[in-house]
């Protein structure tokens, strides 16, 4: 051997075996924080993200965002049946379809482009029975069943001859309408039998029922819609009669009856619509709040000193423990010491009535009865359920947006033998409520979408997806029946539809997270998951370090 040459270093064993121990030991550290890192990012970072996610159920946002452009379209069939005998050569009925059917389509009372209403004009002569019907007739209410008709969207115009039964416009019961022919032509003929079918549809009132639902008007609203309520399902009508002075006066009120013989016939023709309840108080030591002035012979309020009257009488009503609004009907008794009470209008003049009505709230009638004997201890009287039923019947047809303002002042409106509403009426009522629920749901679907697109840590469970789903569905369906002329259906298609809508809007489940805003999450995150996270991740990293370090020295 040279003497260059040189033996390797020797490694004692012991050495070795350590080495080899020591490496084993760093893999198996490495190793687990490596599994340990990827479980925590595969695994736990997934699941944890999984189990604190937000539910939202999907809503049709593009069919909500559709609904509210779309335009509501209402059909009105209009059949006229010429009735008059022997026509004049200018007046030919295929004209006056035609001329019929342009002017009322051209003049759509729709203060928005998004509400149409489209009629659909059909004429005829009347056959020899019909004609015999209407000669036979020997009074106006002979005439409240003939050409009467079912369906809601349908009107029927009879013009006749003018004889003595018929010698003016008459509005029937059924939708019907008897017009007397006064040998006008055409164009005049048309212009007038269009004024009264806009007094009978109410499209005036429709029209801004409609834009006020729907939030599109911009001026001050009208009486009409701030006197009277909105749509519910049911009211809650209570009647309280006010005693002063009770050790004075027994008064007597035969209430059950009243409401009985004048009330129920109007609640029964809604009754498929709406729900009444009706109850009745009656309060002792109670008056009408403020002083009344004195007059001449007599004590009276002025007309700007009535809202100071209603307002201490709230508190001694009651409480109201209802989802329903209630209608309020107060009989004030006055004291004996301001017999007779009045109610002065702003041009002095004393009402007939006395009585006066509150906004969405109800009326008051102010019931004045004889003065009692000063000998007598005490005196009985008995209210006349007639004078008070007759008031309150027509405030409630104002509360409930059923009286129809005609323009047409020389029409007949037929009236039957009890409050029950005629048929125009309800089709008038119904078109008007269901416009509006159409407007006030379908806004209330584009605010809920517009809310919940906005906060993205809201709960949408499963049931206010189904609200949703079934509000949309049943706004669809309420425009495809008036489109069609079905208007019961619409209506109860938009009733369902208002229902739906307001429990999803109202949901108690979309307030859970509302206030839980994104800093109070960092504030609990980072406390709980940051004395984990910085061991993993440095372990990891070391580990991935020491990986690479041991694939170099095998290369090498």
């Amino acid at each position: 051997m040279s003497a260059l040459d040189t033996d390797p270093p020797s490694v004692a064993p012991n050495e070795e075996k350590d080495t080899v121990e020591t490496v084993k030991e760093k893999t198996t550290q490495h190793t687990a924080a490596l599994c340990f890192g990827l479980f925590f990012i595969v695994i736990g970072l997934p699941l944890w993200w999984k189990t604190t996610e937000i539910y939202r159920v999907s809503l049709p946002y593009s069919d909500i965002q559709h609904l509210s452009e779309k335009k509501v379209e209402y059909l009105t069939e209009v059949n006229v049946v010429w009735a008059a005998g022997e026509r004049k050569n200018s007046l030919d009925l295929s004209a006056l379809a035609t001329q019929l059917n342009k002017v009322l389509n051209d003049k759509r009372e729709s203060g928005s482009s998004t509400l149409i209403s489209t009629f659909r004009v059909a004429v005829r002569e009347a056959d020899k029975s019909e004609i015999r019907s209407i000669q036979n007739a020997a009074k106006v209410s002979d005439l409240s069943h003939l050409f009467s008709t079912s369906q809601f969207n349908t009107y029927s115009f009879v013009i006749t001859s003018t004889t003595h039964v018929l010698a003016q416009p008459v509005i029937a019961p059924s939708n019907n309408i008897f017009l007397p022919y006064n040998g006008a032509e055409v164009p005049a003929l048309t212009d007038q039998m269009v004024q009264l079918l806009k007094d009978v549809i109410r499209s005036t009132s429709v029209a801004k029922t409609y834009d006020v639902a729907k939030g599109q008007i911009t001026q001050r609203p009208d009486k009409d819609a701030m006197r009277s309520f909105r749509y519910h399902a049911g009211f809650d009508v209570t009647f309280t009669l006010m005693v002063p002075e009770p050790d004075v006066v027994n008064v007597k009120w035969d209430i059950e009856a009243g409401v009985k013989d004048y009330l129920d016939p109007l609640f029964a023709s809604l009754e498929e619509y709406t729900k009444f309840s009706v109850t009745s108080q009656v309060l002792y030591f109670v008056s009408l709040g403020g002083r009344p002035r004195k007059g001449e012979n007599y004590f009276y309020y002025e007309e700007r000193d009535l809202p100071h009257v209603i307002n201490p009488l709230e508190s001694k009503l009651g409480s109201h423990a209802s989802n329903n609004p209630g209608l309020n009907f107060i009989v004030c008794i006055p004291p004996q010491s301001k017999i007779p009470l009045r109610i002065q209008d702003n041009s002095g003049s004393l009402l007939k009535s006395d009585a006066f009505l509150s906004p969405r709230w109800g009326g008051v009638m102010i019931y004045n009865i004889d003065k009692g004997n000063s000998n007598q201890t005490q005196t009985t009287a008995k209210l006349d359920m007639h004078r008070l039923m007759k008031v309150f019947v027509a405030q409630t047809r104002l509360l409930l947006n059923i009286q129809a303002q005609m323009v047409t002042t020389e029409a007949i409106v037929l009236s039957g033998e009890t409050s029950k509403l005629h048929q125009w009426e309800v089709s008038a009522w119904l078109l008007c409520r269901c416009v509006e629920n159409l407007a006030t749901s379908t806004s209330t679907l584009r605010s809920l979408a517009q809310l919940l697109e906005e906060i993205g840590n809201i709960v949408i469970n499963d049931e206010i997806g189904k609200e949703v789903e079934f509000a949309v569905a049943s706004i669809k369906s309420s425009h495809h029946h008036l489109a069609n002329g079905n208007l019961k259906e619409a209506f109860l298609a938009s009733r369902n539809a208002l229902k739906a809508s307001e429990l999803a809007f109202f949901h108690p489940s979309l307030l859970e997270l509302l206030y839980f805003p994104e800093d109070q999450k960092f504030a609990i995150y980072i406390p709980l998951f940051l004395p984990i996270s910085i061991p993993v991740v440095t372990s990891t990293v070391q580990a991935i370090k020491w990986l690479n370090q041991r694939r170099k020295a095998k290369v090498d």
